[in-house]
């Protein structure tokens, strides 16, 4: 297997398969990996170390967020450099994210730990899971560094096509984790702070892999650990195209983490319910996120090679792709919610109210696709200030204001009116980003973008 491949050439239904294929198995990977921490916690613990471990987990990754952007942004010139032969400039871009990600990783786990009080408060994280929570995101902070290089490692892989090996590297985290889990959280009854501690250590396993790869596999360039310099000019393209992404990344999780602290003042059954919903989206919208994040690499290729048409019947496909995807599990949803909720947990108000919520939410996976793969498209062409603000937009004209005046004004309001808000922001996002797709296509902008 070739450690890069040409997104550019061959029959474009196998290729986008073949490349959104290892990013969906990486991403069904990586919500098991989160969601292991729920469900052992929830065999082994009460739900207010569930709600505990659901929270400091959200919190963390909406933190995270900020740096993803400029993940997304490394991909995007390191496919467009692949895809224009232009070698020489891959290193320089690595390195340059290299610096940038380690600064990111000092500066917000900094911020975690000094205002960890403030944050949970913030969530109105309930009084009988705060302790576990200030514990959980403690020991995760200190580990953000092998989670921001994870992530860095896979944006350098899937710009040069390969999509492959980070579906590796994230099993063998999952794999660890799940075992450190059971052991720490099972057999020594370490809580919240044992899933913690599970976490860090299968990062940065995942981590060790991915610097060996790099360092042995054959590439267009070679990886040095050694020697890394920092170029002002790249870091501002980083910033240009990153910055966003890195925005949007943390307002929405913000919105949500809003709506988490809705849930969370319905109680505690409401707040792990609403935790558990969060890691069971982490499976529903992978086929949707996967091809969104195979399309940014295949339209960044395609874009430095000049060929947007292609680019642009890869959209349409992906599109199909991932609707078929959402449309099963929202059938799913709608049908038998509670065998979904029961993954995460057996108590009978955590079901109850997971199934209120799944009814009203499960609505969006019918949407996503459309928005995760427009904005995909678009994060490939470089034009990430539209989709940011659009996504942005639409959460806080929309899903904050509606969840809101759902949860104050309708008396007993339960987690199926919290569940309406999603859907209904989605529904504006993805007609703003259909419209501007119909505007570049009229004016050309697309096709003259792609032969400059």
């Amino acid at each position: 297997m070739t450690s890069q491949k040409d997104l550019t050439k061959g029959n474009l239904v196998s290729t986008l398969l073949m490349f959104a294929l290892p990013y969906i198995g990486a991403n069904f990977l990586q919500a098991l990996y989160g969601a292991a921490d729920l469900i052992i916690v929830g065999k082994f613990c009460s739900s207010s170390v569930v709600s505990a471990v659901a929270t400091g987990s959200q919190l963390l990754q909406t933190l995270i967020f900020f740096i993803t952007g400029l993940t997304v942004s490394a991909t995007v010139l390191i496919g467009k450099a692949f895809g224009a032969k232009e070698y020489a400039n891959i290193i320089k871009i690595i390195n340059t994210m290299t610096v940038c990600f380690i600064a990111a990783a000092i500066f917000l786990s900094s911020v975690i730990i000094i205002f960890d009080n403030q944050l949970l408060n913030i969530l109105h994280t309930p009084p009988e899971a705060f302790a576990s929570a200030k514990d959980y995101i403690f020991v995760c902070a200190l580990g953000l560094v092998f989670i921001f290089a994870y992530n860095a490692i896979s944006a350098v892989l899937r710009g040069l096509g390969n999509s492959v090996m980070p579906m590796y590297f994230v099993a063998v985290s999952c794999f660890m984790n799940i075992i450190l889990d059971i052991y720490l959280v099972g057999k020594l009854h370490m809580g919240a702070e044992g899933a913690a501690i599970a976490t860090v250590i299968s990062q940065a396993s995942s981590v060790a892999a991915g610097l060996i790869y790099l360092r042995k596999g054959d590439f267009v360039f070679k990886f040095k650990f050694t020697g890394i310099k920092f170029d002002l000019q790249t870091a501002k393209d980083l910033f240009k195209i990153g910055l966003p992404l890195s925005l949007q990344d943390t307002l929405i999780p913000l919105s949500f983490l809003f709506l988490f602290s809705l849930a969370n003042a319905m109680g505690v059954a409401a707040s792990a319910a609403y935790g558990s919903v969060i890691r069971l989206n982490a499976f529903m919208m992978l086929p949707a996120g996967s091809f969104s994040m195979a399309l940014t690499a295949l339209t960044a290729q395609n874009l430095g090679a000049g060929n947007m048409q292609r680019a642009v019947n890869a959209l349409k496909l992906s599109i199909l792709f991932a609707f078929i995807f959402g449309a099963v599990f929202f059938i799913w949803q709608q049908l038998a919610p509670y065998s979904a909720i029961a993954i995460f947990s057996t108590e009978d108000a955590v079901l109850h109210e997971g199934a209120r919520y799944l009814r009203s939410f499960s609505f969006d996976y019918l949407i996503v696709p459309f928005v995760f793969c427009l904005n995909g498209f678009f994060f490939g062409c470089g034009r990430t200030a539209f989709a940011a603000a659009n996504s942005i937009f639409s959460a806080f004209a929309v899903r904050i204001p509606l969840a809101f005046i759902l949860c104050t004004f309708i008396p007993s309001a339960t987690l199926f009116h919290l569940g309406i808000a999603p859907p209904c922001a989605s529904i504006v996002t993805s007609f703003c980003a259909l419209s501007y797709l119909i505007y570049l296509s009229k004016k050309n902008i697309l096709v003259s973008q792609s032969n400059s």
